[in-house]
């Protein structure tokens, strides 16, 4: 009985149940668009963000002091200290080794170029390395340990990979050659282009180098010289070794608990709180993994990047909350403005309904069993509007090309999105169905 009555009372209103499903679809469409893109295209966006330079830098536990004037670094020689560079594989055995984009490994001294004094770097261009092989066993404060598969194969990285918005004209030169990448303003200033040979002068002795290719980075780097690390090695006489590592990694922005640990060192964490601090990428936690990895290495984090890195994203998360907020409030109040409308077509329907025994709560039980069937309607709706939508926004705003909907990212979307549609219908009927219930039968017939 109750199912025909919710079925002729849809059919005959079918203006007013179109109106409710498509305000209620269009809130529905914004709340699983931007599921969605909150869950797929930040962490893509997190990742582009990653290409604009490293959050990471790793130096030997008994840093050189060093003087840097005009992007010249200066260290006195007893004082220098290198890191290894056989140890780098290890940065893909750490915990968070997934979150680890791309590093690279500089070793820079002056020279001479060309009768002038520059800065010469040693670095990566474009490496490919084996991942160590073996398991890897990770202990927590509470004396739990948890085995960890390692990865298998090899590692892309680089300095190209981690300054990909390094503008370079020419070609980034390969590894196995002896050519180099000079920056702009140094080869305005030597007179140099594209396969011009310059002549690099260090304690005496004197190479000559190709010019492959010339960087515009508009920082300190378009006054350097860079070369591939194991030539550095052999000019400045230290094979193996590195001063530094650039790392580029993707991290969780910080909370209280990692401002927590950072505060009072992770070993000084309850064992609950360590163990979940270790495992959530935070900047934090992922140096010290990877001291612990590397343990001769200290690691710092370029803190400019990663909280501009955070903030950005933070900002967006907060203007997709707003902007689905006032969606689902314009939708409320048109759901509600329906329903009141309803409500005076209706009233002598529900007067009659009155006079022949339905109670108050079975009045407002009807009303808001239509209001959940077509909020239902139109989260179904909207749900696969908001996925159409999200990849219109992919490739249209955010410059990507297109989402890979997860089939476990969308069993989570859903019943999030339908409940959000429901919600809203209800919310939007409940006052009228209440009004509803006060009515007052012997009025309404006389059509009071």
């Amino acid at each position: 009985m109750l199912g025909c009555l919710l079925a002729k009372s849809l059919w005959r209103g079918k203006a007013r149940t179109v109106l409710v499903v498509l305000s209620v679809a269009t809130a529905s469409t914004l709340v699983s668009a931007f599921l969605n893109i909150a869950f797929t295209v930040s962490e893509e966006m997190a990742k582009e963000l990653r290409s604009f330079g490293a959050n990471i830098l790793l130096v030997p536990k008994s840093e050189p002091l060093e003087i840097a004037i005009g992007g010249l670094r200066f260290v006195s020689p007893e004082e220098s200290a290198y890191l290894e560079e056989g140890e780098l594989p290890r940065l893909r055995t750490i915990f968070w080794r997934h979150n680890i984009v791309a590093f690279a490994p500089f070793l820079s001294q002056m020279v001479e170029v060309e009768g002038e004094q520059a800065l010469l770097v040693g670095t990566w261009f474009d490496r490919e390395i084996p991942i160590p092989e073996g398991k890897r066993f990770f202990a927590f404060a509470n004396g739990s340990r948890r085995e960890v598969a390692p990865d298998k194969g090899t590692f892309h990285t680089g300095l190209k990979n981690l300054s990909r918005w390094w503008q370079v004209e020419g070609q980034w030169p390969r590894e196995d050659e002896d050519g180099v990448l000079i920056g702009n303003e140094l080869a305005r200033r030597l007179k140099v282009g594209i396969n011009d040979r310059i002549r690099v002068a260090v304690e005496g002795k004197s190479v000559f180098l190709s010019v492959r290719g010339i960087a515009r980075t508009g920082g300190d780097e378009e006054k350097q010289i860079f070369v591939h690390l194991k030539l550095a090695q052999e000019l400045f006489k230290l094979p193996g070794k590195m001063e530094r590592v650039q790392v580029s990694a993707l991290v969780t922005p910080d909370n209280a608990l990692a401002a927590r640990a950072s505060r009072i060192g992770p070993a000084n964490l309850p064992p609950e709180e360590y163990e979940t601090w270790y495992c959530t990428p935070y900047l934090g936690s992922v140096i010290y993994q990877i001291e612990e990895a590397i343990p001769n290495t200290k690691g710092k984090a370029i803190r400019q990047v990663s909280e501009a890195e955070g903030a950005f994203l933070g900002k967006m998360r907060l203007t997709f909350i707003l902007v689905v907020a006032v969606a689902v409030l314009v939708a409320l109040l048109a759901v509600m403005a329906t329903m009141v409308t309803a409500l005076f077509e209706r009233r002598q329907e529900i007067g009659l309904m009155k006079a022949l025994g339905a109670d108050a709560k079975q009045l407002g039980l009807l009303f808001l069993l239509e209001a959940g069937l077509t909020g239902m309607g139109g989260g179904i709706v909207g749900y696969f509007g908001g996925l159409a939508l999200a990849q219109l926004l992919s490739v249209r705003t955010f410059s990507l090309g297109g989402l890979g909907f997860s089939l476990s990212l969308q069993a989570a979307i859903l019943p999030i999105t339908l409940l959000a549609a429901v919600s809203v219908a209800l919310l939007g009927s409940f006052f009228p169905a209440k009004e509803a219930m006060r009515l007052e039968p012997v009025k309404t017939l006389r059509g009071n």
